[in-house]
């Protein structure tokens, strides 16, 4: 026997289940401990190596740097978003 599928008169396109934990303070501070960690492993790069420095290390941490900015941005808009 054939069912038709119908779809849901009201859809909530951009919402999370209510089920499901918002962790707003773990995005923020995995995002914060990977930017700080990303800009002062760099920083002591090209402080302490007196030679020319890494550069393909600096560029990953950098962009690791840059990676933990979003997840804060990302950490803020979801809880402006969700209050």
């Amino acid at each position: 026997m054939l069912t038709a599928v119908t779809e849901p008169e009201d859809p909530q396109l951009h919402r999370s289940p209510t089920d499901v934990p918002e962790d707003y303070e773990m995005v923020r501070n995995i995002g914060t401990v990977s930017m700080v960690a990303g800009v002062a492993i760099s920083f002591g790069i090209l402080i302490f190596d007196v030679r020319s420095p890494s550069w393909p290390w600096l560029v990953g941490l950098w962009i690791m740097a840059l990676i933990g900015v979003g997840l804060r941005i990302e950490a803020g808009i979801r809880e402006r978003r969700r209050s």
